[in-house]
């Protein structure tokens, strides 16, 4: 420190060194976010111009502003135009997306969200304390070592909830049945998440292991869950990795080289300084041999990790992918510290590329089309090395590729199935159950009064017609309304017509009065009663709707009450949902048919 700054007031040497962290995060996503410039472009230039802004808002402008809050929004506006998967964090922010990344942290082990502005335990996780301690889901947590959790976010629980592995959080609950509150003390403990929370043999003995994350056991897991599959004598394998956003690239390569040959390459990363130009291979055997077929179940939110497993499976042609095409996260992003404070800078540093070339990115995920030439689409499979001079601009087109086997499958983001899958939509009064979070509600509501019952949750469990009706009454209960389409548009004409009591207001007349028709008395009389009767017959159509759509209202009840009943992660309740999944269905007979898995592979003439 030179004698003019130690002669500083304090205050002033604080803010000057915040300018220096200013212009240090500056320097530092300049270096690594700005393309090639044309001859003129001056970096250091724009910088200066950047600092002199500053400097002026900071000495000049007429109300002191807060440098925290400056430097954050400054820091914001650079990242806005970049990628969406950019992010700088805070100290706190940092520290969840670390306990997110290594899959463990100091908590009691349940998953909690606000229902009706009350913050309730979705479920507790099998094991943990909050499970020992008899925690169960639908309890309201409304204390928090004592302190009241009224309009507490779901962010702000978790703060309070985790903590260091053996202190103690004492929560008061109010649970359906129960006259008092429950208070509870918990001991936090070090939670591990599962990324194989269940794994078993389905029907014609095939096995099925679902991953849900690539946090730092998956690789474990899969192997343990892959080598007791074996041991049962399984004829096929379905990996399930629909729904799952991915996690660590070294437990994608380690689950990968579970199904691939030894010095394989499972993925590679173009980005536009060498040292991230990277090949990563498989270093072992495969753990599942070559005559089992293997069948990669997928959506529209696999991503990432997920789709690196899918990618390289594919491309060497060691099983079929089913489902939807992926979500198109294909983006390597690397964390730098940006000062001593704990902030963090996540910049995305380049894009991942499957074995036979395929850029996983879709360009519409990130950063704008810039001009760096033309997508290269020559690295295949194989052991070179890559080029020095590789772009990095996501394919904007649908390119074919050549698999090993010679199969032509696409590019331009995400992976595209061999076999597309869609599910098929909900009926609209059973999503109508599901949006207004009815399952789950009533589950709760009915719970109780069946273990006073002791009604049995196992296989031979079933919603009987005095189970149904229950549920209808507490329908009623709750108000729980339903409108067809024709009734909503039915609606809309009483409001067109005048018919309706309240005051109409048309959007797109600013809150003015909406024109409708003029009736004489007659006419308006005639109407009403026309309408009374129409509105009559469109709620019939309704209840019959619930009779229509019954069988499929029992079955999502049914699952809600096993799971209630046993938890979530019991093979129970995973087959029992797995039984009626068109992709696990579609997969198994797959499986089956030799022959036409074969064929689908092309890798054996017929």
């Amino acid at each position: 420190m030179s004698r003019n700054d130690c002669n500083r007031p304090a205050t002033t040497r604080m803010k000057s060194h915040m300018w220096k962290i200013v212009i240090l995060v500056v320097i530092v996503v300049g270096l690594i976010v700005d393309t090639i410039r044309a001859d003129g472009d001056d970096f250091y230039a724009d910088l200066g111009r950047l600092d002199e802004v500053l400097e002026n808002i900071h000495k000049r402008y007429v109300e002191d502003i807060n440098t925290t809050d400056l430097v954050d929004h400054a820091v914001k506006g650079m990242l806005d135009i970049l990628d969406p998967h950019t992010s700088f964090f805070k100290e706190k922010e940092y520290e969840e997306l670390r306990i997110h990344t290594e899959g463990k942290f100091g908590g009691l082990g349940i998953q909690i969200s606000v229902r009706d502005k009350l913050l309730t335990v979705v479920t507790p996780i099998s094991g943990t304390p909050a499970s020992r301690a008899g925690i169960q889901s639908g309890d309201q947590i409304f204390k928090i070592d004592s302190k009241s959790t009224k309009g507490i976010t779901i962010e702000e629980a978790v703060e309070k909830l985790r903590g260091e592995p053996g202190s103690e959080v004492s929560i008061s609950i109010k649970r359906k049945g129960e006259i008092k509150p429950l208070e509870f003390t918990i001991t936090r403990e070090i939670i591990t998440i599962k990324a194989v929370p269940y794994y078993g043999v389905l029907d014609k003995d095939i096995g099925y292991i679902k991953l849900v994350t690539f946090s730092q056991d998956a690789g474990q897991e899969v192997e343990k869950a892959l080598k007791e599959l074996m041991e049962k004598d399984i004829e096929g394998l379905i990996l399930d990795l629909r729904r799952n956003p991915g996690g660590l690239l070294p437990q994608a390569i380690e689950v990968s080289e579970k199904f691939l040959d030894r010095k394989s390459l499972v993925v590679s990363t173009r980005g536009r300084l060498r040292h991230q130009n990277n090949q990563y291979k498989s270093k072992f055997d495969p753990v599942i041999p070559k005559d089992i077929p293997v069948a990669v179940l997928v959506n529209t939110a696999s991503a990432s990790a997920s789709e690196i497993v899918a990618g390289a499976i594919q491309d060497w042609d060691r099983g079929v992918i089913i489902g939807d095409t992926t979500f198109g996260k294909g983006s390597v992003q690397s964390v730098f510290p940006v000062d001593n404070r704990g902030h963090h800078l996540k910049l995305t540093t380049a894009f991942y590329y499957t074995p036979s070339g395929r850029c996983i990115n879709k360009s519409v995920n990130d950063i704008p089309e810039s001009d760096n030439g033309e997508q290269d689409s020559s690295q295949a499979l194989s052991d070179s090395s890559l080029s020095d001079t590789v772009t990095t601009e996501a394919p904007k087109d649908t390119m074919e590729y050549r698999t090993r086997g010679g199969r032509i499958v696409y590019g331009g983001g995400g992976i595209i199935p061999d076999t597309i899958v869609e599910q098929p939509d909900l009926k609209p009064l059973v999503r109508e159950l599901f949006i207004k979070d009815i399952y789950f509600k009533f589950t709760n509501h009915i719970f109780p009064v069946l273990q006073k019952e002791s009604v049995a949750f196992d296989n031979s469990f079933a919603v009987d017609k005095n189970l149904i009706e229950q549920f209808y009454t507490f329908l009623d209960s709750v108000e729980f309304e339903y409108k067809s389409h024709a009734r909503n548009k039915f609606v809309e004409f009483t409001e067109w017509a005048g018919l309706q009591p309240d005051t109409i207001k048309d959007s797109t007349m600013q809150g003015k009065k909406k024109t409708t028709p003029e009736w004489d008395a007659k006419e308006l009389e005639i109407l009403k009663a026309a309408s009374a009767k129409v509105e009559q017959l469109l709620k019939k159509k309704d209840r019959q709707e619930f009779e229509e759509n019954e069988k499929e209202i029992k079955t999502y009840l049914r699952e809600a009450l096993l799971g209630r009943g046993l938890g979530q992660d019991n093979e129970l309740v995973y087959r029992t949902i797995l039984k009626r999944e068109k992709s696990v269905l579609a997969a198994i007979d797959i499986l089956s048919d030799r022959k036409g898995y074969r064929k689908l592979l092309n890798t054996q003439k017929e």
